[in-house]
């Protein structure tokens, strides 16, 4: 019936597993759990991570070098045994016990379903503001917001997919580094006429990571950008915007004021009380910068 799919990297997700093989027993479903961790570089996680190897209908895979998080996927993919398959990122967790057999209940509604995100009550610490803020007030969307554009708001954290589904779109694997693989993942689906549904089954989303690292993170996501820039630029606003600047003659600007401001933006974006909309500046002109500059 169900394969779990669960790609790892530097992250102790046996909670998460243990969660999964109890819903997996409660509701006698037939389904198996796989997690791959992409070589992970802690050898305590790694061996934490083996615990999963005991545990009845999983198994870990630790691959022996590191291949990237589109890859990592559609290797997950080809070792499922299912009909369907059900992608979560390792740093989830469910929000009731009843997560799974909602999946099983709406298959049919849909060749892609996906359940949506939600984020704790409050941030896991000080540090961790401006995730916590982008994710809550921006990537938790409720079900009735993600429906009004369903391949947009597709994510890869928490979705089902007829396995059929996946092999006639498969994740693209020039996407070696962080950020969008979902974005196109979610156009490639709309392009190839796979039905793409939401409902309301949320994971909650502990990302643990820091300002400093969710910032980190958004500068590889924007060098993603632009590398993938002719595929991306139909889905994704932050290119569309750039595009404008460009025909305005406006990019070159832009990245002399983004040079002239980072460093307070930053020190706004990695304080106790980041700004969304200062955020959104820093996106702009970094983009603008290293369109402008080519910067590697």
């Amino acid at each position: 019936m169900l394969s779990i799919l669960i790609p790892t990297y530097n992250f102790d997700c046996t909670p998460l597993v243990s969660e999964l093989q109890h819903q997996i027993t409660a509701h006698n479903i037939t389904a198996e759990v796989i997690v791959m961790d992409d070589a992970s570089p802690d050898a305590n996680i790694r061996s934490t991570l083996t615990a999963i190897d005991t545990l009845p209908h999983c198994r870990l895979v630790q691959l022996p070098h590191n291949v990237g998080i589109a890859r990592i996927r559609n290797l997950l993919a080809d070792q499922a045994q299912y009909p369907y398959l059900l992608f979560l990122d390792s740093d989830v967790f469910p929000t009731d016990h009843n997560f799974l057999q909602r999946y099983i209940d709406a298959r049919d509604s849909a060749d892609v379903i996906c359940g949506g995100l939600l984020f704790r009550d409050t941030p896991p610490s000080p540090q961790c503001t401006l995730r916590y803020l982008y994710g809550s007030r921006v990537e938790s969307q409720p079900v009735q917001q993600r429906l009004r554009q369903p391949y947009g708001e597709f994510r890869t954290l928490n979705f089902f997919i007829s396995r059929q589904a996946f092999h006639t779109t498969r994740f693209n694997e020039n996407f070696q580094q962080y950020g969008h693989e979902d974005t196109l993942f979610g156009k490639q689906l709309q392009l190839n006429g796979r039905s793409i549904t939401h409902i309301d089954n949320p994971i909650y989303h502990d990302v643990p990571d820091t300002n400093e690292q969710f910032i980190s993170k958004t500068r590889r996501s924007i060098h993603n950008l632009r590398q993938h820039r002719n595929i991306l630029t139909s889905h994704v606003r932050l290119l569309q915007l750039y595009d404008k600047l460009e025909r305005t003659h406006t990019v070159s600007i832009i990245a002399t004021l983004f040079r002239l401001i980072e460093k307070p933006l930053l020190l706004n974006l990695n304080s106790r009380y980041p700004s969304l909309f200062l955020f959104n500046i820093y996106k702009v002109g970094y983009l603008c910068n290293i369109m402008l500059n080519k910067q590697p």
